[in-house]
Order: structure tokens, then sequence, then C-alpha cells
């Protein structure tokens, strides 16, 4: 299971605005802006997992990049001047598609994710569900436009008489969105009778193998790290037909595991492990996680990565050998936010949130952020799973099953082929996190 939380907290003035339409659910969009959009969320999750690999450059890592866009698209519906521009850029969204073309986007997803949640199709296979809330105060006057558009999404709360009565409410629906795995996410204080606004973002899934791990292949070894310190673990195994290829462009194997249902999968990157044992002059490991990530993050590595989750690895013969773990971490999402650019959101004294309040001569401004994530990767099935490979890298192939053995660092991503959306990332460097 995997489990994702993002809130936004902050203490606010009053705001003004334009609505953003007058068709507040709108029924069509162009077929071009939804894919620049699509593209924009992309490249985002790829170059948030950047900047987290340069932040946390040794411990494990888990979290949710479509869980955090989805957080920082409700603070740009409100934002104005300086802050909606900087929101623009960290949401990769194209200079040339307006706010109106962003809000389309959003309700189209939004009705996308209503029918999923009443079990359509292949969501009868897994538990996924996404969801967005909004906690304003009642002592601000809301426009009529964002009470219409976010609808039951938004709640008009009253901070001041009890807030702590307001946290709880806030942590137990968290607690509800992600099935009791993310608890006291808020903690202590964090909401005062100052609170004017939370903006909430939650992500819960839960998926079955397609072909599941026999229990009792699974057996202990010797995971690798980068360093000196290796650790035994437990590795689940089994032999079958998978996608699975190798990419010269991002110098790495690939293996696609999917979950009953066939639209959500989970993808493990691994550099060679030659790349992660070999030492450099200064006698210090290379990086091979470092290096994928920023070969990722480029343009044609976007792409190529796109390409060959969409159905792009050719099935064959595998013997595969995971780690069964369990992570929870809290993402510093504030140092993360700053670097890709959006950190003016939390300024005090400088976010301008003019749009979701009546009052022009007054401001606002979001104060701190938190996030959190969850993953548990068994035989049944998981919402993040890792994998690595140590044969020789080659482009041809051989007759004789591969053998992809994740005994080293590597990436994983849980990828939602219908969206086109990553949906979570981690990057699994060691049994225990350093």
């Amino acid at each position: 299971m995997s489990f994702l939380t993002v809130i936004l907290l902050s203490t606010i003035s009053m705001i003004s605005g334009q609505c953003l339409t007058g068709d507040d659910v709108p029924t069509m969009m162009d077929s071009m802006s939804r894919l620049s959009l699509t593209n924009a969320r992309f490249n985002f999750a790829l170059d948030s997992m950047k900047e987290m690999t340069l932040i946390e450059s040794k411990d494990n890592i888990f979290f949710s990049p479509h869980s955090i866009h989805m957080a920082l698209s409700l603070a740009y519906f409100g934002a104005r001047g300086t802050t909606e521009d900087s929101l623009k850029r960290a949401l990769q969204i194209p200079n040339e598609l307006s706010k109106i073309e962003v809000q389309r986007f959003y309700a189209i997803e939004k009705s996308l994710n209503q029918m999923r949640s009443q079990g359509n199709g292949s969501a009868n296979f897994y538990d996924y569900k996404i969801a967005n809330k909004f906690w304003i105060t009642n002592t601000k006057k809301l426009r009529d436009c964002m009470l219409d558009f976010f609808a039951d999404q938004l709640q008009v709360t009253d901070f001041r008489t009890n807030p702590v009565e307001v946290r709880n409410e806030i942590n137990n629906w968290v607690s509800n969105m992600t099935k009791g795995h993310i608890r006291d996410l808020l903690p202590t204080n964090s909401i005062t009778a100052d609170t004017d606004l939370v903006l909430a973002n939650a992500v819960y899934f839960k998926g079955l193998w397609a072909s599941r791990f026999d229990v009792k292949n699974s057996k202990r070894d010797i995971f690798y790290t980068s360093g000196t310190q290796n650790s035994v673990t437990m590795f689940m195994r089994q032999k079958g037909n998978f996608n699975h290829g190798v990419s010269e462009e991002l110098g790495a194997y690939i293996l696609e595991l999917p979950y009953k249902g066939d639209e959500i999968s989970m993808f493990v990157l691994l550099p060679p492990f030659s790349t992660t044992r070999s030492q450099n002059p200064s006698n210090e490991p290379q990086d091979g996680i470092r290096q994928l990530v920023q070969r990722l993050a480029t343009e044609k590595g976007s792409q190529e990565l796109r390409d060959l989750m969409d159905d792009g690895l050719p099935s064959r013969e595998v013997e595969v050998s995971l780690p069964r773990f369990e992570l929870e971490r809290e993402l510093p999402i504030s140092q993360l936010l700053h670097t890709l650019g959006a950190g003016e959101l939390l300024t005090p004294g400088a976010a301008d949130l003019r749009g979701f309040l009546a009052d022009s001569e007054q401001s606002l401004h979001l104060g701190d952020a938190v996030h959190r994530a969850r993953i548990e990767v068994t035989e049944e099935g998981t919402t993040a799973a890792a994998a690595t490979a140590i044969f020789t890298f080659r482009s041809s192939r051989p007759t004789e099953p591969a053998v992809f053995n994740a005994d080293h660092p590597f990436i994983f991503l849980i990828y939602n082929k219908a969206d086109h959306t990553i949906l979570f990332t981690g990057v699994f460097r060691s049994p225990q996190p350093t």
C-alpha cells in the first residue's frame, strides 16, 4: 500500500480580483492545451525528483509529485502578480496557456477522478483516490466563483473559536482519505486562532500485482549500498514475462511491474551495478542515482521515459528479485518549493493570493507546508516498488532470461498510463534509512 498527503497551511488576510471565467464547469478544452498541461505535470514530477535527490542525497526518498502539483495548482487559481508568475513557472505551465485553460484541465481531471471513485472499468481491480479540500475562515468574504467552482471541496470554517477542533477535523479527513495510514499529519499548535486557510490534497492507492510473488520464493540476501555499509534484507523473487528494456539515453535498465487492471504500473529504473559500485579519483562512490535523475530531468530524458512507459518496452522472460520494504517519509516541502522557484508562496508579506476573497484592498499568504508519504511493498502488491539489474549493459536481446536483481540503489515510479501521470516516486538506497 502507499499513501500520500500534502497540506499547505496559511495565515491570510483578504483578497479580490476577477473570476477566471464565466464557465466554471467547462465540458470542452483544446486537445493541444490538455496535452501541454499533461506534459507539464509529467516534467514537474521529474524536476521534483531531481531536486529531492539533491536535498536528500543519502536517505531513501518517497513522495507524490502529483499530490504536490495538485496542491500548488489550488494556490495558483488564487494567485496574482509575481506569485502567479512564479507558480506558473514552477508548475511548468506554457506561457501561451491562460489560467482559464488550467481551470478547464482541473475540471476535467476532477470529473475523471469522480468517475474512477465510483468503481468504473479497471478501477475495480485497485483502490485509487485523490481529493482536494479547502478550509477557509468564516471571517472573510469568498468570491462566488470560487464557491461555485470548488463546491463541496471548500469548507467555511471557524478557526478562531476552537483551532484544536479544526486541526482534528483536518487530520481526520486525511486519515479517512488514506484509510488510516496517515495519522496526525498536522502537529500540535500548527493550527491557531490566526490561521485563515488550509489547502489540502490527499492520495491513496492500493494495488495487487498482476503477477504475484510467491512467499515461498522469498529469502534474505545482501543489498549493496553506494557506500560500505551493506545490509541484509528480504527479497521477493519470481520468473515470468515482463516488459523490460535498456535505455542507453538514460543509462539504466527498466522493468515494468503492472498492477491488476493494467492501467497503473510500477516502473523500476536501475543504474548498472558497476556504475553504482565504481570509485572515482577521490575514492568516493559514484552516485549512479544522481546521474540517472539528472538525465531524466533533461528534455530528451523526459521524452525517453515517457515513450518507454507508454507501452514502449518489449516483453520478455525475466528473473525478478525485489526487496520487500516499508517506508514513511515527511518531505522537506518548503525547501523543495524554494528550489523549484515557488518559494514566494510561503514568504510572509510577499505572496499575492488575492484571487480567493472579495476584498481587493487586502492580501493573502501561505505560511507553512507539510507533506508525508508511506509505502508498503509485499509479495501481494504495493503502490511503490523497487528493483535493480546486475547484468552487463547491452542493447542486444540475449536468449536466456534477463536477470533483474534489485540488490543496489534504484529509482521507482508508480505511473497511471490512462492519465499519463506519475503518482508516486522514490529512491531506494538502503533497507534501513541512513
